[in-house]
């Protein structure tokens, strides 16, 4: 049986257009008190949309995404690195080094940063209820390494920030955090 896609994705639009209480047709809003209102028919109409969806796409593959190359220092210019005078987190250092890098390559890991920071005793891992956070040693409060207590949302949590000479210090020692293998590492406890 051949399937008329382009009349099927007409007819998810119309689906679409029910499920959210609108007129197919007129494109305005349904009466409040409306059946196309109702919870169970609106589920109902989102179910057929998605099947409608799978009907569409039946046969068709999504594309194959390019294999991600390693993460590779050199095809990196850490000469346009954003260095921030105010202290920042080692996830908006990480997103502003992953900003330089080609798109088919992997992205250096938050954690490639953190637990090589561990190995050199730079930081170090405390528990608290149960669970492991990073904290910086006296060491690190030397290059301006600091933690400010923050409201989240799920409550109050330390956040360890980094001067612009602890940015630096990262910057730097890319190098030894890629070569040492950090960025390919599974997250450490």
């Amino acid at each position: 049986m051949d399937i008329d896609t382009k009349l099927v994705s007409h007819a998810k639009d119309y689906i679409d257009d029910l499920a959210k209480g609108i007129n197919p047709i007129t494109k305005e809003a349904v009466d409040e008190n409306d059946a196309i209102n109702n919870v169970k028919i609106t589920r109902c109409l989102f179910y057929v949309s998605d099947i409608l969806e799978q009907v569409i796409n039946c046969g068709v593959k999504a594309p194959k995404k390019p294999k991600q190359e390693a993460f590779d220092l050199q095809k990196l210019d850490l000469t346009n690195f954003k260095y921030s005078s105010t202290p920042i987190t080692v996830s908006v250092i990480t997103r502003s080094i992953n900003e330089l890098k080609p798109e088919n390559m992997k992205k250096l890991k938050v954690t490639a940063i953190t637990n090589w920071l561990v190995d050199i005793n730079m930081l170090s891992v405390v528990q608290i209820n149960g669970k492991n956070h990073k904290r910086p040693t006296a060491n690190a409060e030397s290059i301006g390494l600091t933690c400010e207590l923050r409201d989240g949302q799920y409550g109050q949590y330390y956040a360890v920030l980094y001067s612009e000479t602890a940015q630096r210090f990262i910057i730097d020692n890319l190098p030894s955090i890629i070569d040492g293998g950090y960025n390919e590492r599974q997250k450490a406890t």
